[in-house]
């Protein structure tokens, strides 16, 4: 059995894990809630019209199509059980080796937090 990598997020951080680990002797499976990445430092430009949303966003599995050890799940990870060495899922869980954790970061809103509540 090959070592098994969870990584847990499927932003920039998540997908450039499990894209280095690509022809490493290990099984990956990637976790996002979301089956896609956005790029968004772009986002602005679909904001304007300059840009399709279809051109920042890219399925995760698409990504990672050509990585015969990474399988991606969509899933929300609720809650992580060091001491059993698992992810425990919205709708299962998954066992682990070496855990990778990344989820992103928050927003900043410059000292106006109304902003916050104004986004879907």
């Amino acid at each position: 059995m090959n070592h098994r990598v969870a990584i847990v997020g499927g932003g920039f951080g998540g997908l450039y894990a499990a894209k280095g680990l690509a022809r490493a002797p290990v099984d990956v499976t990637l976790v996002d809630r979301r089956n896609f990445h956005l790029f968004q430092p772009l986002l602005y430009q679909v904001a304007t019209g300059g840009l399709s949303p279809a051109n920042i966003a890219a399925p995760l599995r698409a990504v990672l199509k050509r990585q015969r050890n990474t399988r991606v799940l969509l899933a929300e990870a609720i809650d992580i059980d060091l001491a059993q060495r698992q992810v425990r899922l919205s709708d299962g869980e998954i066992g682990y080796d070496t855990l990778i954790v990344a989820t992103g970061a928050r927003h900043h809103y410059f000292g106006h937090p109304e902003w916050e509540s104004q986004i879907p």
